[in-house]
């Protein structure tokens, strides 16, 4: 029992010593820091965590507001669009955003029984068990909002008292604040159910939280050991001041960005609204294509919105002029000037040698590059979702390699050229530098006066003398006479153009040099070969002939790692066996069915053929203009197919050749999640001379692979193209 105030604890009897093993036992210095932690004002850190709490719940009803033009017949009510508003604004954290849309019936599609669902491997769409989409986008404008909420609130912290005691305690509740939000922005509408990744979303904001407060909070101590350290401390302010201009530069380009879109046809209130969480993610791009980094794009799949998309291309200068004309090129590259003296000018003025001057430029650069990197969206989708069908992805993203080259171009330059351009205007770089910070009591005095002895007074007449006070040292400062400012001053005005004309040069070289670098980019991009010549020349070979013969029910085989595999070509004159018949479709094509099968339906550019009973069915996907091979598009769909389906196995996947044209085979097996039972499945495809991709699969429970392999070995011994369009 601990003694009661005012009494003395009670003396041991003479000669007690502690039993061994209980001796008192002091706690490690990071309990007794969690332990103080522990016991601290909870209630005040609740108000600070509510700020950046308060915040993403304000964002998230702005964006639910509006109902996105479901008219009357609203299908995503108000608490739901709520829920997904949130889901997509922890992204800012980490977090991740996918729908889910389970089909029923088989997990490859509809199939003859009508179970309806979504499918088209082999058409460049489906899935594997479910249809399902994935977007990957930061919004930069939550992030910096939800870290100024967090300086706010460490700020009242601090003028509480709180130490790092109240940075942990603040982290913890912001931390869970996220992850329950994370867990309730997860809704599930019509089928069609949303995740928000809410554990990345929580790891993510609790980094983030304990950088911000902890820095915030323990910003006394951290002063007082910069102050024995300077060239940290030199480091430090040159990050502040990397992180002004960058922060200055991105709002410009921000705001132009959101003015030129804002003049786009087409673009209404809403879109606006949309734009506001991802403004400077189109600031990035704009400072980006102004210093010669393109936006690149890159689409592979096919998408119900805009069909075929094109493999790769990107919008920097060259594509801005075609689209608009020559002044908004101009533009541009007078955006990307200003944005580069401005690092320039202000690592200058706020550093205090040219050695901190150059450590501002390159972290400037630094985290300019850092942030190019998460600006970019990325999309996946898989079937049907929503209304919205394909298979495939998108990523729009700026190139940051592109970025690096010319940010070092426009970047270095500007590091060099601002101290002169300052000079020019009188005022030299570092004069607005702070003064080095001391520790308490260790800041120099000046030195004692001591005045000199008493002499008898002399004859001898004595200019008048007066006591210069004491200034303290700046090393900085050059303390000039009247003759030699008035030379300096003569000097700086001869100089006048001198710099001048460097300032110029400067500019015209990094523009020639930007010029040369998208000439040389787009000569070398104009020499390409189209990517079907290129498939065309580079087509492998097959591998072996003649047809293996078909697994029979039972146990799986081995997966086949081989990057190649081959189907044998068919015989000139089709021979169709007995109990099939040859169908012509319209699509352009003509293979041989069984006799009891008919053409099912078509949807999603495939077509399905498949009799009255049983599981077993054929489709064909049908792709114009394919902006891919079929090896790529397997190699797609199999991440998909990896990540959602339950127990699935290669058996074999690799590039072969069909009918003497380049193509792909990948053969698999899955379990279904409603019965339990294995499922095999099989696909061949490949490119046609006029680029159209043909896809022919089938899938049929295992134990009756037997028979479905026979109507496929068949389907594909039979095929041919008609002249029908």
């Amino acid at each position: 029992m601990a003694p009661q105030p005012g009494h003395a604890p009670r003396p041991a009897p003479p000669g007690y010593a502690p039993p061994p093993g209980h001796a008192p036992v002091r706690p490690s210095p990071a309990g007794e820091f969690l332990g103080r932690a522990m016991r601290g004002d909870w209630a005040g850190s609740s108000k600070a965590a509510a700020w950046p709490t308060g915040l993403i719940l304000a964002l998230a009803v702005a964006l639910a507001i509006p109902s996105y033009g479901q008219g009357d017949e609203v299908v995503v009510g108000w608490s739901d669009r709520l829920r997904i508003a949130l889901a997509m604004l922890l992204q800012a954290f980490g977090g991740g955003f996918e729908l889910r849309a389970e089909g029923p019936g088989s997990p490859y599609g509809s199939g003859s029984d009508g179970s309806g669902g979504s499918d088209a491997f082999g058409a460049g769409y489906g899935t594997a068990g479910q249809a399902g989409a994935t977007l990957s986008l930061v919004p930069l404008t939550v992030t910096v909002l939800w870290v100024g909420a967090l300086l706010l609130a460490a700020r009242a912290a601090r003028k509480q008292g709180g130490g790092m005691e109240a940075a942990v305690r603040i982290s913890a509740l912001v931390t869970g604040a996220i992850l329950v939000l994370g867990l309730f922005a997860q809704p599930d509408i019509a089928g069609v159910s949303v995740s928000s990744s809410p554990l990345l979303a929580a790891l993510g904001a609790l980094v983030l939280s304990l950088l911000v407060t902890g820095g915030v909070l323990q910003q006394g101590a951290a002063a007082q050991w910069l102050a024995q350290r300077p060239a940290a401390h030199a480091v430090v302010r040159a990050t502040g001041t990397a992180v002004r201009a960058l922060g200055a530069v991105i709002a410009l380009c921000a705001l132009i960005g959101f003015v030129a879109y804002a003049n786009v046809d087409g673009v209404d209130g809403t879109a606006m609204l949309l734009t506001l969480p991802v403004l400077p993610n189109i600031g990035l791009a704009v400072l980006g294509v102004s210093w010669g980094a393109p936006v690149e794009y890159d689409v592979r799949g096919e998408f119900g919105w805009f069909g075929s998309g094109t493999e790769h291309g990107g919008f920097g200068l060259s594509e801005l002029g075609d689209a608009v004309n020559g002044w908004a090129v101009t533009g541009a590259v007078l955006t990307g000037v200003v944005c580069a003296l401005y690092a320039g000018v202000s690592a200058a003025r706020r550093s205090a040698d040219r050695r901190e001057q150059a450590i501002a430029g390159g972290l400037f650069l630094v985290l300019y590059l850092l942030l190019t990197g998460f600006s970019g969206v990325s999309a996946e989708l898989s079937g049907d979702v929503a209304g919205v069908g394909g298979q495939g992805m998108a990523e729009i993203a700026p190139s940051v390699p592109d970025a690096l080259l010319f940010g070092l171009l426009w970047v270095g330059g500007a590091v060099l050229v601002a101290p002169h351009l300052l000079r020019l205007v009188g005022r030299p770089a570092g004069t607005t530098a702070p003064a080095p910070a001391w520790a308490p009591g260790t800041q120099p005095q000046p030195p004692a006066w001591n005045p000199p002895p008493r002499t008898p007074p002399t004859t001898v007449p004595t200019a008048t003398h007066q006591p210069t006070p004491y200034l303290p040292y700046d090393p900085r400062t050059v303390h000039l006479g009247p003759a030699a400012a008035a030379t300096a001053t003569t000097a700086r005005r001869r100089s006048v153009v001198v710099w001048s004309v460097t300032l110029v040069a400067a500019v015209v070289l990094g523009g020639g040099v930007t010029a040369g670098v998208l000439f040389l980019k787009n000569d070398r991009s104009d020499g390409r070969r189209p990517p079907s010549a290129a498939a065309e020349d580079d087509r492998p070979a097959a591998s072996g002939s003649g047809d293996s013969a078909p697994p029979e029910a039972g146990p799986a085989p081995s997966p086949t790692t081989s990057p190649t595999a081959s189907v044998s070509t068919p015989p000139a004159v089709r021979t169709v066996p007995d109990g099939y018949r040859m169908v012509s479709d319209s699509a352009g094509f003509s293979f041989a069915v069984p006799v009891q099968w008919d053409r099912e339906s078509e949807k999603n550019h495939q077509i399905t053929y498949a009799g009255s009973t049983g599981r077993a069915e054929l489709k064909v996907g049908v792709i114009r203009n394919a902006p891919y091979t079929s090896y790529e598009n397997f190699q797609n769909l199999e991440r998909t197919a990896d990540a959602n389906q339950k127990n699935y196995r290669r058996l074999q996947l690799g590039a072969n050749t069909f009918q003497g044209l380049q193509g792909a085979i990948w053969e698999y097996t899955y379990e279904d999640k409603q019965s339990g039972e294995t499922i095999h499945a099989i696909d061949q495809s490949y490119i046609a001379d006029d680029g159209t991709e043909y896809a022919i699969y089938t899938t049929e429970r295992h134990r009756y692979w037997s028979d479905a392999r026979q109507i496929f070995d068949t389907a594909l011994s039979t095929w041919m193209l008609n002249d029908i369009d």
